[in-house]
């Protein structure tokens, strides 16, 4: 038997050596943890090569390490070693907190790889894990889904993570950029076709081709992507979220239905729902369920202005307009509301401001935004109330939806193809025509004033009275302006063989005074039956008068229109009191001082804008009455005394159907206004309730160019405004009463012109099948490369048969691949052939003469309008022509596209009509006149209140003799 002090030796022994391991062990830690902490010092002061041999070696030491192995995949990342970076990570435990921001930084790898797909499920996995790091994973993880056009998926993640935010103030306007931003469009797709070529397999990088390609209205090729994607993933929601995205934008039911059986149900989706309910009982010609819909997500949701401006458009439409003002009216509260919201959060001190953002943002409907102000106001952290989960529920939303699937299995329309309407050629033909004029904007190197910008005006108008269009080029040059400089503009006189000859100094227009030109306006303004031109310069008008011979006479300062002007763009001639002669609307943009030493470019970085237009104080828009020769400003008691807006396109035309003449003014960056005219010479601005001061998401926008026609043929005259890039040109069509709906994306308009900065636009049926299509001059403002396109090519958009507009792209002809800074344009039948041709006027480029050569086009009529008791250009007259059971209406507009003037003659487009079977003419004086069996394929003179038509000068198929 062992003895009992045996036993206790042995236990003190054992202690004895448990104290010295233990010792032996604490020594080794705190070794490691002085290297440990070396090395990341070494890793943070820069000293990379440092910190990996010691990482390396206590990597070694101890493998499962979770920092050591962080830092040292870190190192190897940073000096150009991913594959090592990664070996390191992989040995990362699943439990160490250091997997979390080891994920984030391989994610990086794997999108510099191209390999989308990975590095999103390594970012969700680090999302997963607590940490410091979970925000930076948040935000990676956004800027990778967006590109993909996963928005909403987005926003709720970075939502998600908004207690975890250290700067949660910060985060909440992040939140609100998120979803108001524009979509950077160029650079997605560069970083795209990069990661395209790396991982051509990439099937993230699939859905985010399919997302650019339906952004831009290229449907087939989206759809060809998502196909791929879905062989990938068959069951995966978010592809499927992406195909319903698709579909809805390129209006294809059944495949929207298709979509809807993959999708699954989420608390949250009940908005949803009612928004697809309604988008299908629209189409599906129900509504009642339509209505309904959107009234209960008005409900649910409210802050959402393209509902309520749907809403809005249905009550006019079914004779409430009333209710349709209620609308409007709480759609331009929301408008004030978000300026309200976004001066308060980029205000000084935001957190001051917490219970007024709260509400704001509750009015918006945005009520994470508030709940989250809410609890910075009270001193709490920025937290809301999480959904409840309800994952489990098994339901699709098609389940949600029932009936739809059944409904829509076939598409409710033909679609409009390109194969279905015939493709119209042009020919730019300026060279051998003679039109060799140059415009300069006198922008300097390493200067950039807004002034330049906007620069470039032409016209379209018979100056001599031979039938045949000439051409006036306005010209800018040198900014600021040299005191006493010449007048650079040129007049082109046609000689109706095809060419132009160089008129300026023989019709006097080189003898009068210059300046830097903007744009020019035509108008008869004493009824002599010679068309006068205005023009506007930087800080002057110019009136000149047609003497009738060839020559022009400077009066600006005999119709008190001289002295200093400040900055007007755009101008329209209209009889807006209804007198028989035309008064004068003049646009004006922003205060700037030529003088000062602001340049738009970025002192610090030359390559980016740096002028908003919103920073300058707005100047007003004139308006004068034409008193026998003497132009009156009456611009306050007349009622066009509204905030000033920056005035940059104007049209005038009878938009209500009253016999009256009413102005559309596009602005930039604040609401466009609308002038209802009252009679004698009384106007009211009713943009907001008319529904045409911003789109249908409540924005206002870069309003440039403007155009007013029957785009969608239903016999009332719609509005059009080019726009910003990525904000697209707007369709309004015209309800009546008064009303307008953005109808941008019903007719196509919205993904084809979104890429695009529009200027100049007009209307026009240049295949003349009978439907008018669209054609605008683009071109930014900066070149702000790679970012977003510089020069842009024209776009024509043609109408379809269902009323959707076909993009046909450059097959038109080698001008609509060319690339320019396009800005002033006008349409007109140059060479009397009855196809409309343009000329297009782009910065420091010469002038392009679109020159219609379209074989096979339709028969046509052309027709020139002259008032007796109605002003003697006939602007306001409405003509409604019925020819082939196909009935088109048309006005004689003043103004129109961006600082430019088009032929004020007529030209319908008759498709395989022969004869115009009847004809009828509303002239602003109340007279109406009509005409019956008129031969196509020539033109015709129309003088008020004569019983039958004259020849139209330079129209010699049909010529009769004059009477």
């Amino acid at each position: 038997m062992r003895p009992r002090w045996a036993g206790l030796a042995a236990l003190g022994l054992a202690g004895g050596f448990g104290v010295i391991l233990w010792f032996l062990l604490d020594a080794r830690n705190q070794r490691f943890e002085q290297s440990l902490s070396e090395a990341r010092a070494a890793v943070l002061d820069g000293r990379l090569a440092t910190a990996r041999r010691q990482l390396a070696e206590l990597a070694e030491s101890r493998p499962t390490h979770g920092e050591a192995l962080y830092l040292l995949g870190l190192c190897e990342q940073q000096l150009g070693n991913p594959s090592r970076a990664e070996e390191a990570w992989q040995r990362i435990p699943a439990d160490s907190p250091d997997l979390g921001p080891a994920l984030v930084q391989w994610a990086e790898i794997d999108q510099q790889r191209g390999r989308l797909a990975e590095a999103e499920e390594r970012l969700f996995d680090a999302i997963a894990i607590a940490g410091a790091h979970r925000p930076i994973a948040r935000w990676e993880l956004v800027r990778l889904l967006r590109p993909q056009g996963r928005f909403n998926e987005a926003s709720r993640i970075f939502r998600d993570g908004l207690a975890e935010h250290p700067e949660p103030i910060e985060a909440l306007k992040v939140l609100y950029w998120l979803d108001v931003d524009p979509f950077p469009v160029e650079t997605v797709r560069r970083d795209l076709a990069e990661a395209q070529r790396l991982a051509p397999d990439d099937d993230r990088v699939w859905l985010g081709l399919a997302h650019l390609a339906t952004r831009s209205g290229r449907f087939d090729e989206a759809k060809n992507w998502l196909d791929r994607c879905l062989d990938r993933r068959p069951n995966d929601p978010v592809v499927w979220r992406a195909r319903l995205d698709w579909a809805l934008a390129a209006d294809r039911p059944a495949d929207a239905a298709e979509a809807l059986t993959h999708l699954p149900y989420a608390p949250d989706s009940e908005p949803e729902i009612l928004r697809l309910r309604a988008w299908f009982a629209r189409r599906n010609g129900d509504r009642a369920l339509e209505r309904s819909s959107l009234e209960q997500v008005d409900q649910m949701t409210p802050g959402q202005t393209e509902v309520l401006d749907r809403l809005a458009a249905l009550a006019a439409e079914e004779g409430r307009p009333d209710d349709s003002s209620r609308y409007r009216a709480k759609r331009a509260r929301l408008e004030q509301h978000r300026e309200d919201y976004v001066a308060l959060i980029l205000g000084d001190d935001p957190l001051s401001q917490a219970p007024a953002l709260a509400e704001t943002a509750e009015a918006l409907g945005r009520r994470f935004d508030a709940d989250a102000w809410r609890s910075l106001a009270e001193g709490r952290p920025a937290e809301v109330a999480a959904v409840a989960s309800n994952a489990r529920d098994p339901r699709t939303l098609a389940e949600l939806l029932p009936g739809i699937a059944s409904r829509t299995t076939e598409e409710p329309r033909s679609r409009s193809r390109s194969a279905d309407v015939l493709i119209p050629r042009f020919e730019d033909v300026s060279a051998s025509a003679g039109l060799d004029f140059q415009h300069d904007n006198g922008q300097i190197p390493g200067r950039l004033v807004l002034p330049e910008t906007g620069a470039g005006g032409v016209a379209l108008f018979d100056f001599d009275g031979d039938g045949w269009l000439d051409c006036y080029a306005v010209q800018a040059g040198p900014f600021p302006p040299p005191a006493n400089a010449p007048n650079a503009d040129r007049l082109y006189r046609n000689r109706g063989d095809g060419t132009f000859e160089d008129v300026s100094e023989s019709s006097g227009i080189a003898s009068m005074p210059g300046g830097y030109g903007h744009g020019a306006a035509v108008g008869d303004i004493d009824n002599d039956g010679h068309p006068d031109l205005f023009i506007t310069r930087w800080r002057s008008y110019a009136l000149y008068r047609n003497r009738g011979d060839g020559t022009f006479e400077d009066i600006t300062d005999a119709a008190d229109l001289g002295g200093d002007r400040d900055w007007p763009t755009s101008a329209a001639f209209a009889d807006l009191d209804g007198d028989g002669d035309l008064d004068l609307y003049v646009c004006h943009y922003l205060r700037w001082d030529e003088d000062g030493d602001t340049t738009c470019l970025d002192p610090d970085d030359p390559t980016k804008y740096a002028c908003n237009p919103i920073d300058f104080p707005a100047l007003p828009d004139r308006v004068f009455r034409n008193d026998d020769g003497r132009f009156v400003e009456v611009t306050q008691e007349a009622g066009f005394a509204v905030t000033p807006g920056r005035g940059l396109g104007v049209v005038a035309a009878d938009v209500d159907d009253d016999g009256r003449i009413d102005l559309f003014v596009a602005n930039d960056m604040t609401a466009d206004l609308l002038f209802m005219n009252r009679g004698d010479f009384q106007f009211e601005e009713v943009g907001a309730v008319a529904g045409i001061a911003a789109n249908a998401h409540g924005n206002y926008q870069a309003g440039m160019g403007t155009a007013v026609g029957d785009l969608d043929g239903d016999a009332r005259l719609d509005l059009l405004v080019t726009n910003y890039y990525e904000e697209s040109t707007s369709f309004f069509r015209n309800l009546g009463g008064g009303f307008f709906a953005d109808q941008t994306s019903e007719i196509n308009l919205k993904a084809p012109s979104r890429h695009l900065l529009g200027f100049g636009l007009t209307l026009l049926d240049a295949n003349l099948d009978g439907r008018l299509d669209l054609l605008s001059a683009n071109g930014h403002v900066h070149d702000g490369r790679p970012s977003y396109p510089w020069k842009m090519p024209p776009q024509l958009l043609l109408g379809g048969p269902d009323g959707r507009l076909i993009d046909p792209g450059p097959t038109p002809g080698p001008a609509f691949d060319r690339l320019s800074l396009g800005r002033g344009l006008a349409v007109g039948d140059v060479d009397n052939d009855g196809r409309p041709d343009a000329i297009l006027q782009a910065q420091n480029d010469p002038l392009v003469f679109l020159h219609n050569q379209t074989e096979g086009a339709g028969h046509a009529i052309a027709l020139r309008l002259e008032g007796t008791k109605s002003n003697r250009d006939g602007v306001g007259a409405i003509v409604t022509v019925e020819a082939g059971g196909h009935r088109q209406i048309a006005t004689r507009f003043g103004g129109g596209s961006y600082q430019s003037a088009s032929d004020g003659r007529l030209l319908f487009g008759l498709g395989e009509a022969e004869t115009v079977d009847s004809l009828e003419i509303r002239w602003p004086s109340g007279r109406v006149d009509q005409f019956n069996a008129l031969d196509a394929d020539t033109g015709y003179l129309f003088r008020e209140g004569e019983p039958a038509p004259r020849a139209l000068p330079g129209f010699s198929s049909h010529e009769q003799e004059t009477p």
